[in-house]
């Protein structure tokens, strides 16, 4: 998946935390944090998780993983001060920073991106039995868009709109909607995630699924409306016996609120970055990236703390994603 560019940025459409984490300081040892993640089964629950030990693992930080809906959950859950840090990715944090789209009546400005993961890919899959070859043939057909509350439900409804493709939809979790296109309720389902998508190779062992793949024309379309998010291709076989696919990705990583320490923001990101190696071993889609990609790819202000880690390192910060407390 090709990087987004700096200037995609600016293309873009216009309980109190627990035990009293948002004070904590770097000077303080065991200090629980936890972060809303995605639910579980789902490769993106191991790779937070896996960010989430090689923070616990060097500094004084213990964080947990906690199971939500998907970004849109955290992201409300963030702003409430029910988490200290969030799953995120670049629409959410956009629109949630902004005060935008999902988040109009429940803005965050005090929203602050830490790093990216790695970028994560839509799949939108049918039954191979349904006889579905494209997206127009969803008209009408009972489809889930992903499950509810996540990212890739209003990524779907996004690109759908812009495609004038109109299924019926079916909102549930993924393991419902799985069930669903097993006993052949649904034509078909979508998730935002990391390729191979438990899910989809356990609903695909049981009834074949065919991945939908995007013309170049769809793809233009969307990513002139939709700029952060860039063209992405399935390999051949990352599901059984099934040919390459070309989709959408975008960028997913960790967010806090401003009042998280800096000192403890500092140390969590420095940790992460020195030790990212570890990450990418067991969570391949994070291998090649790198601070300088979160620089390039941030879609609302950093973090202080991160802020100071990256200025540390010899970055160049643009002006637009240094917070208002740092300038």
């Amino acid at each position: 998946m090709k990087h987004f560019s700096m200037k995609a940025r600016h293309l873009l459409p216009v309980s109190l935390l627990a035990l009293g984490s948002l004070a904590v300081t770097g000077a303080q040892a065991n200090t629980s944090l936890n972060i809303g993640a995605v639910p579980t089964g789902t490769g993106w629950f191991f790779g937070i998780s896996e960010g989430a030990r090689v923070i616990s693992a060097n500094t004084p930080y213990e964080i947990t993983v906690r199971e939500t809906g998907g970004t849109r959950e955290n992201a409300i859950r963030l702003a409430r001060g029910e988490l200290d840090l969030a799953f995120t990715e670049a629409l959410v944090g956009y629109e949630m920073f902004n005060g935008i789209g999902r988040f109009e009546d429940t803005p965050n400005p005090e929203a602050r991106l830490l790093y990216w993961i790695a970028p994560s890919t839509m799949h939108w899959a049918v039954r191979q039995d349904s006889g579905i070859e494209t997206f127009e043939e969803l008209n009408g057909e009972r489809f889930n868009p992903s499950s509810i509350g996540g990212g890739g439900e209003y990524i779907t409804e996004l690109v759908f709109g812009i495609l004038g493709i109109e299924p019926d939809f079916q909102r549930m979790r993924i393991d419902d909607a799985a069930e669903g296109v097993i006993d052949g309720r649904l034509a078909g389902f979508s998730y935002n995630g990391v390729p191979p998508i438990p899910a989809f190779t356990e609903v695909h062992s049981s009834r074949p699924l065919h991945l939908l793949s995007l013309s170049d024309e769809q793809v233009g379309m969307v990513t002139e409306e939709l700029p952060f998010l860039a063209s992405t291709v399935i390999p051949a076989d990352t599901y059984r016996d099934m040919p390459e696919a070309t989709s959408l990705g975008i960028y997913m990583g960790v967010a806090a609120n401003s009042s998280l320490d800096d000192d403890a923001v500092y140390d969590m990101t420095k940790a992460y970055w020195e030790n990212h190696e570890q990450v990418a071993a067991s969570f391949a889609p994070a291998d090649g990236v790198t601070p300088q990609t979160v620089i390039d790819n941030a879609t609302f202000p950093l973090h202080a703390g991160a802020l100071r880690y990256y200025q540390e390192i010899g970055l160049d910060i643009p002006e637009d994603i240094i917070p208002p407390e740092a300038q």
